[in-house]
């Protein structure tokens, strides 16, 4: 049993094994010899590992053409741009700080992720420093005020924290050997604490809407719905009938400008496809960003 190589020539009576996708190895294109029972062969050793794209020679680049240079010997299993996965095919660009999620020998898969940028290794370690230091650092950066006239402009202490957010990810899509926070960490931090989020707000505001609603009666709940979905019925008329927008992308989009990531969730699921997600994470983070930093701006043009 040996490793074959490029250089390798196959002789009559030789046993390969074969990897491929299975339409290509149904379709007949790999047409060699019979197919015969050789568990031994079929037992050497895979490995999976997250490769984030840091390289310039690789970023901008098609798909096709990675394969090509880089490709021999592994499989792409999962693009995760923005932490989102998303589809992808011979012609998907590959973005400075994407995740690719190669399979294959081991010594293919290391020689492929030091070609193309950086190997995350898997740990259940977080960078608390990092997370620390961008926490304080938006902070400080919400407590700063801008007065024009008798409009005070502030991101607020969450505002800031959010701003970091942004630079110190585009810190680590740029220099991924620092900042690692474990996928289960995030999902705790994602559901549970937008989960805690709301619950606060709800909190917060029960009083207060229980009054107002006693007040200005059921017009309140109507207005309400008013606000929240015209926005996104007019985005929705643009884009599908100006802009000429993919629906599943324009829906992304939709949603999240509204920060709903509940709502791309129900929107991949009913698509059963991950492409709304492309149309998602730039409005979503354009939305947060104003929906804290217009707080005041709305609370003076309703005065």
């Amino acid at each position: 049993m040996i490793d074959a190589t490029p250089e390798t020539a196959l002789r009559a009576g030789d046993v390969v094994a074969v990897a491929a996708r299975r339409r290509v190895l149904l379709s007949g294109i790999v047409s060699i010899g019979e197919e015969v029972e050789d568990p031994a062969l079929l037992d050497f050793p895979m490995a999976t590992l997250d490769i984030v794209v840091t390289k310039s020679a690789a970023a901008d680049q098609p798909l096709s053409v990675l394969a090509q240079q880089h490709g021999r010997g592994v499989a792409l299993e999962k693009l995760i741009r923005g932490g989102e996965e998303i589809p992808f095919g011979a012609e998907t660009v590959i973005n400075r700080g994407d995740l690719l999620r190669l399979v294959g020998a081991a010594r293919d898969v290391e020689r492929t992720g030091k070609a193309l940028g950086y190997i995350e290794r898997s740990s259940s370690e977080s960078d608390v420093v990092f997370l620390g230091l961008g926490i304080v650092i938006g902070g400080l950066v919400g407590l700063l005020t801008l007065n024009l006239g008798n409009l005070p402009l502030t991101l607020t202490t969450s505002g800031g924290a959010l701003i970091m957010g942004l630079v110190f990810g585009w810190l680590r899509s740029v220099y991924p050997t620092f900042g690692r926070i474990p996928e289960p960490a995030l999902w705790i931090f994602d559901t549970v604490g937008l989960a805690v989020f709301i619950g606060i707000v709800g909190l917060t505001a029960g009083p207060t809407f229980v009054s107002g609603l006693r007040e200005t009666g059921p017009s309140l709940l109507l207005v309400g719905f008013v606000v929240a979905a015209l926005p996104h019925f007019i985005a929705l008329l643009f884009g599908r009938h100006v802009l000429k927008m993919n629906p599943l992308i324009l829906l992304g989009a939709c949603a999240g400008a509204g920060t709903v990531t509940a709502a791309l969730r129900a929107i991949q699921d009913e698509a059963e496809s991950k492409i709304p997600v492309l149309g998602y994470t730039v409005p979503y983070a354009i939305g947060n960003i104003l929906l804290t930093a217009w707080g005041p701006v709305i609370v003076v043009l309703t005065r």
